[in-house]
């Protein structure tokens, strides 16, 4: 019978059938089309201070939001906006050195208490993703909050469509840009459907086209919920014309305005209060009125240029410290099909003395590996960087062959996210860094005097507004501040060329005037300024000269393009989520890779069981053999499989070598080395040992390469009842755990870029890069915590629960599990008939 054309029907579950008796959602969550009930929010009082900090980031805040209303939360870099966000998502905890003041409430109740009414949105889109694939990952806030599995999925593909992330359920995480991270971000709460939805700045990574899409899909989210809607930002024109009121927080104190749009932004005094405070009143752009003139004339002679450039990440490897003589960059050869692709390719570019650059494109077309590249960060892929005799100053023209004390007084580089440069543990020792370690490549003697330095720290102190945060910690400041200072970290050693990806982000008006008004200076003094960036009054700012960048452009100067071709349509068609098609997609092709995790380490037990009983080469190859048969059953190539069964081979040969030193003499002696004899006997034991452990540990190498990490998580969750808690914060644990590969790549060439472990004695150098790996763990530890923070904030906890994806077993796992038992008896059997089979304890 077709369906009420009054509503959607829920498409078949995507991973397994639907169980009975699911526990109803919390908050009447239902039907795809119902509305939530709209969260309150009340502070009174309300103030929180940071570990670590003297002074509350907030105090005093008196504030009502009325169910349904639409807030756009506005106020200076540093004024406690964020703050405000995380303490509503019940993500701020006190312990003894936090501390907090007043109360704030949500729906009359603490709001830390009441996880799962507010969905947060942060700023940093790598630490919002919890889980692998896109479709868990949106689901994962739904699954919290108990909603019924078939409508999960309905609020799924609603959620990807309304955000523009035109990507398969099974798409990796991994692979997705920042950009699209923050829209997957997005969707993820849009599915939680909460009562009151916080976002932190939800485009500040998006391209135009982008912002216009999620403010957007959030405007109508909100619409058809009812939900009460919390937008901080600092550009105000996207979102003004669709609040109902803004708040206008000051800097560690209370509100100092509230009202609509139309009364706080229409010309008057108060709307001069707000340009004077630094806010992005709809409409106006700070005067450069200093820099006038300052930027006349032709630009000079050609500093750095690319010819045939093709960039990718894929292709990093060190450059630390590479001799003059190694082979230049554009020598490399050409990339083979099965080697790295670029991500942008035939890049000819030119930048010259004076002249400032903005590289603008989409979201994911390789504006930020580009600008690396340029930097010297990033070995090209293909084609060349050269550097003229002006800026290289004696040195090989090739950027990427320079050591990093010739680097930092040449090429300085601000980095995406300010963590990854920061390297004391001072703001003022941050900024005094780069000038102290840079060197005269000839001469090999500091480029400044100790005075020079002071005075270089205090003037960018003053000019961009961190003198009060000179003795803080650099990490604990706002997103704002580190900005700001990872900026001026590389102003302060005075390169010829500055290279700055998303210089503007976080800044309020003030602070992005001042920031502009010093790049200005530095262009009037004849240095080159290369911007990645979307922020078009800063580019118009700096009279910078604009390159876009997308599929097929070639990073040539031109008009923007039709986008990046991700190659991002759907495998599957959402309107009909058919299971054999997910069955395929989303659990693998091959035989073992639709197979239960569960049902897979029980034929592995089955396999095994004999090898524990006995001692012999012949059970143990047969179960070694039986394994690489089975191989074009897991979908694994060969070389992949060898790559993870290595070590065991190592471990077996080691094993095999000592028995056969140690173990009982019998038979003909075969080797007499005084201390040591090898007989018959003893080389048959070893053999024997070492090939029993190999098969004992080859079929769960096996097993797990053929084994999605959340098919396990899913399986031991809902098959084994182990807490959930526990699995998926697991699971959570593994995807941060391999981001750190490429968090240690990204803090080797941002340490690079400030000239870490550049010059000094060896033991000097060695101390200086072992930094590198306390950087990691501070990394590490703040992904962490932020991905906590994104979990908290998505219910995860709470009970009941329910499961997006049923873990199930078919009869795949019935013939798995019969031939795990089969492969255990032909070995058994193989040992006996060949008179091998010793038992270990006879």
């Amino acid at each position: 019978m077709p369906a009420d054309p009054g509503t959607t029907a829920a498409p078949a579950p995507p991973y397994g059938a639907p169980s009975a008796a699911l526990p109803a959602a919390r908050g009447g969550d239902g039907d795809r089309a119902a509305a939530v009930v709209p969260a309150a929010v009340s502070a009174r009082g309300w103030g929180w201070r940071h570990a670590g900090r003297a002074a509350p980031a907030l105090r005093g805040l008196d504030l009502e939001i009325a169910p349904g209303e639409r807030v756009l939360l506005v106020g200076p870099s540093g004024a406690g906006k964020s703050t405000l966000l995380h303490a509503l998502a019940g993500a701020l905890h006190r312990d003894e050195e936090a501390e907090d003041f007043g109360e704030l409430l949500v729906d009359g109740r603490p709001a830390e208490d009441s996880r799962g009414r507010a969905g947060l949105v942060q700023q940093d889109p790598e630490t919002q993703v919890v889980l692998a694939r896109v479709g868990d990952d949106v689901a994962f806030g739904a699954e919290n909050l108990a909603v019924p599995r078939g409508e999960i999925w309905n609020r799924v593909t609603a959620a990807l469509e309304a955000v523009g992330l035109d990507v398969p359920l099974d798409h990796p995480t991994a692979h997705l840009s920042g950009g699209q991270k923050q829209r997957l971000a997005l969707a993820g709460i849009l599915a939680m459907r909460p009562g009151l939805v916080l976002l932190d700045e939800p485009t500040a990574n998006l391209d135009p086209d982008g912002v216009l899409e999620v403010r957007d899909a959030v405007v109508a989210a909100v619409a058809a919920t009812g939900a009460t809607l919390v937008v901080v930002e600092h550009r105000l024109a996207a979102w003004a014309g669709h609040m109902d009121r803004v708040v206008v927080l000051e800097p560690g104190g209370g509100v100092s305005h509230s009202g609509t749009p139309g009364e706080l932004f229409a010309e008057g005094p108060v709307r001069t209060e707000l340009i004077d405070a630094g806010v992005w009143v709809p409409g106006h752009v700070p005067v450069l009125e200093r820099a006038q003139g300052s930027l006349s004339g032709r630009p000079g002679q050609v500093l750095l240029s690319a010819a045939d450039l093709a960039v990718s990440r894929e292709a990093a490897r060190p450059a630390h410290s590479r001799p003059a003589h190694s082979r230049p960059a554009h020598s490399r050869p050409a990339p083979s099909r099965k080697g790295p692709r670029p991500v942008l390719s035939g890049v000819g570019l030119d930048l010259r003395a004076g002249e400032a650059v903005g590289i603008t494109g989409p979201n994911g077309a390789g504006k930020s590996t580009l600008a690396l590249t340029l930097a010297g960060l990033l070995e090209p892929l293909e084609g060349q960087v050269r550097a003229a005799a002006e800026l290289a100053g004696g040195l090989p023209p090739e950027p990427f062959r320079w050591r990093a004390a010739d680097l930092v007084s040449r090429i300085g580089t601000v980095f995406q996210e300010p963590e990854h440069q920061f390297v004391a543990s001072t703001v003022r020792e941050d900024l005094a860094f780069g000038p102290r370690h840079a060197r005269n490549p000839r001469t090999g003697r500091p480029l400044f005097t100790p005075e020079e330095v002071e005075r270089r720290v205090d003037g960018l102190l003053d000019r961009l507004r961190l003198g009060h945060l000179a003795d803080a910690n650099p990490f604990t400041l706002s997103g704002g501040e580190k900005r700001r200072l990872s900026v001026a970290t590389v102003l302060a050693a005075g390169p010829g060329v500055l290279v700055l990806d998303e210089p503007t982000f976080g800044q309020d008006a003030n602070t992005w005037r001042e920031l502009a008004l010093l790049l200005r200076e530095e262009l009037a003094a004849g240095r080159t300024v290369l911007a990645v960036t979307h922020d078009g009054h800063f580019t118009a700012a700096l009279g910078a000269r604009t390159v876009t960048v997308g599929a097929g452009t070639g990073g040539q100067q031109r008009a923007p393009g039709p986008g990046l071709d991700t190659s991002s349509r759907s495998m599957l068609d959402r309107s009909v989520l058919d299971q054999s098609v997910l069955d395929q997609s989303v659990l693998g092709r091959s035989v073992l890779g639709r197979a239960n995790p569960l049902g897979k380490m029980a034929a592995v037990l089955l396999a095994t069981a004999g090898l524990v009983a006995t001692l012999d080469w012949v059970s143990a190859a047969v179960v070694v053999g039986a394994c690489l048969a089975l191989l074009p059953l897991s979908g694994v190539g060969p070389l992949a499989f060898l790559r993870r069964a290595w070590p065991l081979a190592v471990a077996g040969l080691m094993a095999a070598w000592g028995t056969a030193l140690v173990g009982n003499d019998s038979g003909a002696v075969l080797l007499d080395l005084g201390i040591f004899t090898l007989t018959e006997g003893s080389v048959a034991a070893g053999a024997a040992t070492g090939l029993r452990g190999f098969a004992v540990a080859l079929p769960a190498v096996l097993v797990m390469a053929s084994t999605d990490p959340t098919d396990l998580a899913d399986a031991l969750a809902q098959k084994a009842r182990l807490p959930h808690r526990f699995v998926l914060g697991g699971l959570a644990a593994l995807r941060l755990l391999g981001l750190l590969a490429e968090e240690w790549q990204t803090l080797g060439m941002a340490r690079r870029a400030r000239g870490v472990g550049s010059h000094g004695s060896p033991g000097a150098r060695l101390r200086a890069n072992l930094g590198q790996a306390f950087g990691l763990l501070v990394q590490a530890i703040r992904r962490a915590s932020r991905l906590a923070v994104t979990m908290e904030a998505k219910g995860f906890g709470e009970a009941p629960r329910t499961w997006a994806r049923t873990s199930r077993f078919t009869g795949l796992d019935a013939w798995v599990l019969l031939g795990g038992a089969a492969v255990g008896a032909a070995a058994t059997g193989a040992a006996l008939a060949a008179g091998t089979w010793n038992l270990v304890w006879s």
